[in-house]
């Protein structure tokens, strides 16, 4: 620990103590901190925070000290304090005394030439060495390494023990610091000039390099910290922090308004800078953002890797907070060694307080979930802790750890879907399918048409319907005029309804089935079938559909008699009363079938009963020219709405793309739009802008959760629905880091009739660097070689199709590490992790486990 700035005053935390600090300044002061309850009523204690209190352990003078470092020895039983003095000498102290077990304290390490001693470092990896920072003499070495381990024999009788090492000879050290990211190498202030760092290693009294100030120039930096690579110094109203792998230029240069009295790295949280202004109230919290790690070997995404670091350049590198401590002007303040973003504050008038920090936290939606940043790693909230029902993402990533929208048959994506939307939307498309498959759909455009397909407007070349007048079986006495043409036919097999009784009767015992006997009863009287539909509404459970069944008994009285006018009357008063939309629309039917000029706009305003059921019953009663206006009205109300039901209407078209588009924009379901559209849209359509964000958009979806088998999937779809051009577009290349192009052999050319043939494959030059731009390839992880060579058991150059699986290209998405397959599948049947040995990547760990091969 280097002097301080003006008032001599600082704290420190003992670094093996956890519960014990010291307080120097004029005396030198042992603290324990205890929780409030803990602490004894008779014994007089510091308050530091509203649950904890600090008492008084023991205390010393100070005088002629001039720095102080707790040292981080685990068997000493109190805290060993190296104290620093004005004459030069150190002493080794403890305040309370109690058993030495090591015999270290009252030991004196004094200089060649006495002068004073400026700072005092132990070092917390290797913990019986001591550094000590001197001012300058000519004839000696400033910085002086010491070894607690030598015994009281190892130094001679009458002669004080020697440094273990020296360096800078006639120089001052004002603060000194050791580095964790190599073993006994430090950071040093030197002649209020430099940042110089030493390695001891090496046995050499000169610097093994420089940190260069930049645009601040020479500041007197008087105190340096380290926290892995990262160096900082305060120095005359400028604050300086450093990466050690590249100290030419500093990372953040930033001139300070008034003197920095002290400065600090956070042990527990990385990139976390703290510093003191003099006069100042609060602290000053400085987060480091462009500290990277190095990569000591190359990888595949050297190309990204460099991006990042120019857009890191372009950025800001730091962001800076004020923390209040105490609201009063501030003396010192520690990190504690152990506690989460905690530490101590000393004010000048002797208050002490500990102090929470809290951190920054961002907030992002990653993989599905919301995530923040925050105690050193990325946090997430349990399930259960989530209010209300689960969001799309959550169900897009339930749904695809089931293969949905993979399943082989259309229909069976159906039973995955949670949304009666979407398993209406996937059972039409199954049927739309098998219509065009069968052959009763022909000449479509598309794969799956909708009902505007089939039934073409008369003026663009289309039918003329014939007008049938039909009788009611249960009701011979009238008459129910029934349009019909093959395009209507092939529109209420979209529907699923299909032409007559013998059709129709399926679907009302189904309807029966499923437990919705109002829908059946009205499919029924749909097809003039009164009877039946008194019939289902009488095996109702509900006695309410007994009673309702009382209105559709047909009167006795002949047509057009005033009894007659009277029970239509009283179907149409008594049909809004009905809590069923089958049940109103039966009502209505059969009170418009009654009258001389039938008028079904009351059953097709019944907008809660199912879309396909009014697109059917509009194409059995409405004209040629109301059935168009009213699909052309239909249509354009459900787009606008991004009603999903509007499928059976346009079909997987263009028109049926803006639909889909105008319902993901409403509900965010962008993997039932991507799944759609790899399952269903033709090639021209799956080159639409809105089809491809979709299918990307979903890949990186999929990517994000790590599920590499739907995501295979996916794109084996697309694949299929482009066909040659899918082949050509997504056919995988390794790309060179370098120039961007394939690293393929390029394909041979045509030989003439009497060119002398090729030499075997074996013979051929391995290619271990790219065709292009001749730069190497990487090397593989395992045997060290460059991919493309003979390592791999065959020349991996000549594109997938031409060398065998050993010898493919293979890497890790996660660390970017790989080699030749072979030795990677050898390499991962014994181990774990990364075959790098600077990487901690579990590679084998991040797929799932190997399943059946299961048909697409």
């Amino acid at each position: 620990m280097e002097v301080m700035s003006g008032a001599k005053i600082d704290v420190l935390w003992s670094p093996v103590h956890h519960d014990k600090f010291i307080i120097w300044g004029p005396d030198i002061t042992l603290y324990e901190v205890a929780h409030l309850k803990d602490i004894e009523k008779k014994i007089t204690f510091t308050q530091i925070s509203s649950t904890r209190g600090a008492t008084v352990v023991a205390s010393q003078s100070a005088s002629g000290v001039r720095c102080v470092d707790i040292c981080a020895i685990a068997d000493q039983p109190d805290p060993l304090l190296a104290l620093g003095h004005a004459s030069g000498k150190v002493t080794l102290a403890s305040l309370k005394q109690t058993y030495d077990p090591l015999g270290l304290v009252g030991r004196e390490l004094v200089a060649r030439y006495p002068r004073p001693c400026n700072t005092v470092a132990w070092n917390h990896s290797e913990t019986n060495l001591l550094l000590t920072g001197m001012d300058k003499h000519r004839n000696d070495y400033c910085i002086q390494l010491w070894d607690m381990q030598a015994s009281s024999d190892d130094i001679s009788e009458g002669s004080p023990q020697r440094p273990l090492q020296e360096v800078a000879l006639a120089e001052a050290a004002h603060s000194v610091a050791w580095c964790s990211f190599a073993t006994r190498t430090l950071v040093a202030a030197m002649n209020l000039k430099h940042i110089k760092i030493y390695d001891l290693r090496e046995c050499s009294s000169r610097a093994a390099g420089a940190c260069g100030a930049g645009a601040l120039g020479a500041r007197a930096w008087a105190g340096v910290c380290a926290a892995g690579w990262l160096l900082a110094a305060r120095g005359d109203g400028a604050l300086a922090v450093w990466d050690a792998r590249r100290p030419a230029a500093p990372l953040l240069a930033a001139p300070q308004p008034r003197p920095l009295r002290k400065i600090q790295w956070c042990p527990t949280r990385r990139n976390l800078l703290l510093s003191l202004q003099r006069d100042a109230s609060t602290l000053r919290l400085h987060d480091i953002q462009q500290a990277h790690e190095y990569k000591t070997s190359q990888s595949f995404d050297s190309a990204v890797s460099a991006l990042e670091e120019a857009e890191a350049a372009e950025g800001g590198g730091v962001l800076e907070r004020d923390v209040a401590a105490a609201g009063q002007p501030l003396a010192a303040f520690c990190w504690h060694p152990a506690r989460e973003a905690s530490l101590l504050a000393v004010c000048l008038s002797g208050a002490v307080s500990e102090v929470a920090v809290c951190e920054r936290v961002t907030l992002a939606w990653g993989a599905g979930a919301l995530v923040w940043a925050g105690g050193g790693g990325v946090r997430a909230p349990l399930p259960a802790a989530l209010p209300g029902p689960p969001d799309i993402s959550q169900r897009m990533r339930t749904r695809a750890q089931t293969d949905y929208g993979l399943k082989p048959d259309l229909w069976q994506n159906a039973d995955l879907a949670d949304d009666e939307a979407l398993s209406g939307l996937w059972h039409f498309l199954a049927l739309s399918k098998s219509l065009v498959e069968d052959g009763c759909i022909r000449n479509s455009p598309w794969k799956h048409p909708g009902v505007r397909t089939v039934l073409r407007a008369v003026g663009d070349g289309g039918y003329r319907s014939e007008a049938v007048p039909s009788l009611m079986p249960d009701l011979p006495s009238r008459k129910v005029t029934v349009y019909r043409s093959a395009e209507r036919s092939r529109a209420l097999q979209l529907c699923g309804w299909g032409w007559g009784w013998e059709s129709a009767g399926a679907g009302v015992e189904r309807a029966e089935a499923e437990g919705t006997p109002c829908r059946a009863a009205a499919l029924a009287a749909f097809h003039l079938r009164a009877r039946h539909a008194l019939d289902v509404l009488a095996r109702a459970r509900d006695p309410r559909l007994r009673v309702a069944a009382l209105a559709l008994a047909p009167p006795l009285a002949p047509p057009g008699s005033p009894d007659e006018r009277l029970w239509r009357d009283a179907l149409a008063a008594a049909a809004p009363a009905l809590p069923d939309a089958y049940l109103r629309a039966t009502l209505h039917f059969l009170a418009a079938a009654a009258a001389p000029a039938p008028d079904f706009t009351a059953v097709l305003n019944e907008t809660e009963m199912r879309l396909e059921d009014r697109v059917a019953f509009a194409c059995m009663f409405l004209s040629d020219s109301k059935l168009h206006e009213y699909i052309r009205h239909t249509a354009d109300t459900l787009l606008e709405q991004g009603d999903l039901s509007a499928i059976l209407l346009t079909g997987i078209s263009g028109e049926g793309l803006s639909l889909v588009q105008r319902w993901l924009e409403r509900s965010g379901d962008v993997q039932s739009a991507a799944l759609v559209a790899a399952r269903c849209c033709p090639p021209e359509l799956l080159r639409d802008a809105r089809a491809a964000h979709w299918l990307d958009s979903y890949r990186a979806l999929l990517d994000g959760w790590r599920l590499w088998w739907a995501r295979c999937a996916l794109d084996t779809w697309v694949v299929a629905a482009l066909g040659e051009a899918g082949e050509a577009a997504r056919r995988v290349a390794v790309a060179c880091s370098y120039c961007g192009k394939s690293v393929a052999a390029a394909h041979a050319r045509a030989r003439p009739a009497l060119a002398r043939p090729p030499p075997p494959a074996a013979k051929m030059k391995q290619i271990s660097s790219c065709p292009n731009c001749r730069k190497p390839l990487p090397r593989c992880g395992v045997c060290s070689l460059h991919l493309g060579g003979a390592g791999g058991a065959g020349g991996a150059a000549g594109g997938a199709g031409a060398a065998n699986f050993g010898a493919w290209f293979s890497w890790c998405v996660a660390c970017r590490h790989g080699g030749h397959a072979a030795h990677l599948l050898h390499w991962f049947s014994e181990h774990t992790e990364c075959p790098v040995s600077s990487c901690s990547c579990r590679c084998s760990s991040l797929d799932p486990p190997d399943r059946d091969e299961r048909p697409l």
